[in-house]
C-alpha cells in the first residue's frame, strides 16, 4: 500500500529495488524450472538429459541468488550510531482521539525540530538529517520523508511511535521517539 508522503515498509527491510530483484530472481528460477522439466526429452550428443540437467541447475541458481543477492544491495546500519539534539513530538493524532471507520484513516502529523528529514538514504550520518519510521502497536507502518502521512489502523486501541532515525534508516543513540494512543470505532 503506498502512503501519501510515505512508502510501507515490506517489514523485511527490503526496497523497492531490491524487491524487483527478488520478484525477477524469482520468475526466472520457476521457469527455468519449467523449461527443465519440458526439455528432459531433449538429446545432446546422442543422450536424453544433459539439456534438463542444466536448465534445472540454472532454475536452482536463480532461487538461491533471490534469496541472496537482496541483502547485498541493502544499506548497512552503522554499528556505531551518532546522537543528535533533534526532537519529534506528535500532532495528531491527539492522546486519546477516538476516529470512525474501519479501517480509519489516521492523519498522522508530525513536528521534528533541531534536524531536516531528507529523502536520500547515506551511509554519511550527520546528527542533523534523517527520517522518520512510523509504528502502529509495534510494526513498522510506514517510512515517511514528510510530516505529514496518512496511515490506516483497524477498530480498536493503537498505540502510534514515531522515530526519528538517522539517513542510514538507524537510530540515533539515544533514540529520538515521541508516541501517543488513539481508539478506533467502525
Amino acid at each position: 500500500m503506498h502512503l501519501p508522503g510515505g512508502v510501507l515498509a515490506d517489514g523485511s527491510g527490503h526496497t523497492l529495488g531490491q524487491n524487483g530483484v527478488e520478484t525477477l530472481l524469482l520468475l526466472a528460477g520457476v521457469g527455468l524450472a519449467w523449461a527443465a522439466v519440458r526439455v528432459r526429452d531433449v538429446r545432446i550428443l546422442g543422450r536424453p538429459g544433459p539439456a534438463s540437467w542444466a536448465v534445472g541447475v540454472l532454475a536452482i541458481a536463480a532461487l538461491v541468488l533471490a534469496f541472496v543477492v537482496p541483502s547485498m544491495l541493502g544499506i548497512k546500519i552503522a554499528s556505531v550510531r551518532p546522537s543528535t539534539n533533534a526532537k519529534i513530538s506528535i500532532v495528531s493524532p491527539r492522546p486519546q482521539q477516538v476516529l470512525r471507520g474501519n479501517p480509519a484513516a489516521v492523519p498522522v502529523r508530525l513536528r521534528v525540530t533541531g534536524a531536516r528529514i531528507v529523502t536520500q538514504t547515506s551511509t554519511h550520518l550527520t546528527p542533523d538529517k534523517g527520517h522518520i519510521h512510523l509504528y502502529l502497536d509495534g510494526m513498522l507502518a510506514a517510512m515517511a520523508y514528510t510530516t505529514s502521512t496518512t496511515i490506516y489502523a483497524s477498530s480498536g486501541s493503537h498505540r502510534l511511535e514515531a522515530q526519528f532515525v538517522a539517513v542510514d534508516h538507524g537510530p540515533f543513540s539515544p533514540p529520538v521517539t515521541a508516541w501517543v494512543t488513539f481508539r478506533v470505532i467502525g
